[in-house]
């Protein structure tokens, strides 16, 4: 049974794969920057634009990011996502 990532849960899962838009960021080469995650480290999203450029993201500086799910929309801030991925799982359901 494959489990449906929705806005509620997207911190438990895997971003890579997803396509973002970034809506704000203190960084004003970032806005309305958009493509499809590829890799995630601690810091950073890595992201490949439609024109193919890879893109090095640091999540602090993404005050909004637009997620894009199946059949929704999903608006989370970059500091929500500072941490390793699998860190930030069991961070979340520790309750930290």
């Amino acid at each position: 049974m494959k489990t449906m990532i929705t806005p509620e849960n997207i911190l438990y899962h895997e971003l890579i794969g997803l396509d973002i838009t970034i809506e704000k960021s203190s960084n004003k080469s970032l806005f309305h920057l958009s493509g499809r995650i590829i890799f995630e480290t601690r810091n950073m999203l890595i992201i490949r634009t439609k024109n193919k450029i890879l893109r090095k993201i640091p999540k602090i500086a993404a005050n909004q990011l637009k997620i894009h799910l199946d059949s929704v929309v999903c608006f989370i801030s970059g500091r929500a996502l500072i941490g390793r991925p699998e860190d930030r799982v069991l961070r979340l359901q520790k309750g930290v």
